[in-house]
């Protein structure tokens, strides 16, 4: 049955849209219904668009900011991006500065690290010498020692303010090294903290996983930041 209908339509006259007539060609070509939804569509888009925009006028925020506004111009009517302008540094680079940045700190909490443990040995020194008494033995059994003996009265050598002012300027040098120690001690808490925290920071921009890590605990000023990544099974 189909193919009766099928070969009934070949000599059946093939529609043709009716063309604008002469008298009226001068308007152009006639619209077609095409033509006309298309037209339709465009007007109605543009209508919502206007609309939404003269909401967005209205509800506007005289004093809100945004840094599009800077980041845009217009020309002959048309609004352009402004094209930032391009970095002297490339990617590799800066890879390079920050792995070369965080090796800086690394060896600097080092070096103070060891500063430390030679201060920690030689205050041991200095309080075993802060643990004699203060107690002059003279001995005088022989003429050498006699002879001695007087050289020191000689030279004024046998003075017990000597030995007070030795005493004290050994007090006063060993409270300057314990707070030097102190200080040294905080920077290289502080150096610690800075290379743990750019550390976590460098692994979470290396990461190529596809689960983002779980925060186990906020980055504090003492502490770096505490991640949690999904086990990923290695192949």
């Amino acid at each position: 049955m189909s193919s009766f209908k099928n070969a009934s339509k070949v000599n059946q006259k093939v529609h043709r849209e009716r063309h604008q007539p002469a008298d009226r060609s001068h308007l152009g070509l006639l619209e077609k219904k095409k033509d006309y939804k298309f037209r339709a569509d465009d007007y109605n888009k543009k209508k919502k668009v206007i609309k939404h925009l003269r909401n967005a006028a209205l509800d506007r925020n005289p004093d809100e900011f945004y840094f599009h506004m800077i980041n845009s111009e217009k020309r002959d009517g048309i609004h352009f991006e402004k094209k930032a302008p391009d970095s002297e540094v490339t990617v590799q680079q800066k890879k390079l500065l920050e792995n070369k940045t965080l090796n800086y700190v690394a060896m600097k909490r080092t070096v103070e690290e060891k500063k430390i443990q030679k201060m920690h040995s030689e205050m041991h020194l200095v309080d075993a010498v802060g643990q004699f008494k203060r107690n002059h033995i003279r001995f005088d059994d022989d003429e050498e020692a006699e002879c001695s003996s007087k050289t020191v009265v000689a030279l004024g050598l046998n003075n017990s303010s000597l030995n007070d002012y030795t005493l004290n300027k050994m007090m006063e040098q060993k409270v300057e090294r314990y707070q030097e120690l102190s200080r040294r001690i905080h920077r290289k808490k502080e150096l610690t903290v800075i290379q743990q925290k750019m550390e976590m920071a460098q692994a979470l921009k290396n990461d190529r996983s596809t689960t983002r890590p779980k925060l186990v605990k906020p980055e504090t000023k003492k502490s770096a930041a505490v991640y949690q990544w999904k086990y990923e099974r290695k192949r």
